[in-house]
């Protein structure tokens, strides 16, 4: 049995256990259980990829920080702050579809695993006048999230193309930016059918901008400090102190609040994504189906598409499938071709990862808002369409 069989045997079984409303902590452990068993991974490998997930520091800054991001969310959302947020931003700018794209897409220059927990309260406090869908809540804040990752120098996996290819950062931001552009327009465009209460308060003024930077600072401040440096956790944790600062209320009732409502769920969902992930890295599958790729003669169109999709697809990571894929595909490029080859290697790449069940930010966001799986996928299949048809469109224009 091939390592892409597999692998796609494990993902089916993920996705057959969501729709039988398992939770996804779960699911993903089955998975992982059957990636040890299809690569015939000894009683104690089991155990030593599992301790291998923990050990490495990543994980544990990932769960740490994605830990104090729902503190700080609780904490904004017991002391009122998120809801001041919300009507502070309609007051100033009066498109509600604006505003309720705004907030993730603001959080999206973050590049943290797992942001799109930190923009879902945001979205919640936005649409409580209104009637939207947890499914189509959940799709506005994961894809919105994600509308500058194809660009933004920040990331992780931009600044790694860069490398790999040599390319200058300004040439590769204006190959990649419109991408970007398209993903906002259909975002935009998928949230064409919904209707947003439009319940703002008076002309804002600049009291309302000034009280609205005071606000949104718990949130600006971790930001600020990630860009300068500053390990996540402790940025947001920063953060956490100085939204109790700036309110009143008691720290206390905050606090017995924040224990009663917190989403234990989500961080059992986390644990249960990073062992996949584990499972997923140490079995050698992603180089097995790589090897597959490029040793079969296949088309160098179904290679630059097909391979990045999948891998990204199976590892859930955005830097998985540019630090796997690109060193194989830039080879078969030709000087006419380079350019567009790597934007439909890079978008292929990460509209797998958008697709992927062990994504931590689609998994957040569909936990947060209670959303089932399918319909969010449902929801998503289109604008994932329309961005890998504009690669291609590019591609063949401009010298595929």
């Amino acid at each position: 049995m091939s390592a892409l069989l597999k692998i796609s045997i494990a993902f089916i079984v993920v996705v057959f256990l969501l729709k039988r409303k398992v939770k996804l902590g779960y699911c993903l452990l089955a998975g992982s259980l059957l990636l040890g068993i299809f690569f015939r991974i000894q009683p104690d490998g089991y155990l030593r990829f599992t301790l291998l997930a923990f050990e490495d520091p990543a994980n544990q800054k990932l769960i740490l920080t994605l830990f104090f991001i729902l503190v700080l969310a609780n904490v904004m959302g017991e002391t009122g702050q998120l809801e001041r947020i919300v009507l502070l931003a309609k007051s100033v700018i009066k498109n509600p579809k604006i505003v309720i794209a705004i907030m993730p897409a603001f959080i999206g220059f973050l590049p943290i695993p797992g942001g799109a927990l930190f923009s879902a309260p945001l979205v919640e406090k936005t649409d409580m006048d209104s009637e939207i869908s947890p499914p189509m809540r959940s799709f506005i804040n994961y894809w919105f999230r994600h509308v500058w990752e194809y660009f933004f120098p920040l990331y992780p996996e931009v600044i790694l193309a860069v490398s790999i290819t040599g390319m200058k950062m300004s040439e590769f931001i204006v190959m990649q930016l419109p991408l970007s552009i398209v993903a906002i327009a259909i975002g935009f465009i998928a949230m064409s059918r919904i209707r947003l209460s439009n319940n703002t308060v008076e002309d804002s003024s600049i009291g309302d901008w000034k009280t609205l930077v005071l606000y949104t600072l718990p949130i600006l401040l971790p930001i600020i400090l990630i860009l300068l440096g500053l390990a996540s956790w402790l940025s947001i944790m920063i953060g956490i102190l100085f939204a109790l600062l700036i309110n009143k209320k008691d720290s206390l009732s905050i606090v017995s609040g924040i224990l009663k409502r917190f989403p234990w769920d989500v961080i059992l969902n986390v644990v249960g994504v990073v062992i996949f992930k584990s499972f997923i890295e140490n079995t050698g599958g992603i180089p097995q189906i790589v090897q597959f790729f490029t040793q079969h003669n296949l088309p160098f169109i179904l290679v630059v598409t097909i391979a990045p999709f999948l891998v990204g697809l199976f590892s859930g990571m955005g830097i998985v499938p540019i630090g796997v894929t690109f060193p194989l595909i830039i080879p078969f490029t030709t000087p006419a071709n380079f350019n567009t080859s790597i934007m439909l290697a890079f978008a292929c790449g990460f509209m797998g990862v958008m697709l992927s069940p062990a994504h931590l930010c689609l998994v957040v966001s569909n936990q947060y808002f209670k959303a089932d799986v399918e319909k969010v996928y449902r929801l998503l299949a289109a604008p994932v369409m329309s961005i890998i048809l504009t690669a291609l469109l590019i591609f063949y224009v401009k010298g595929g």
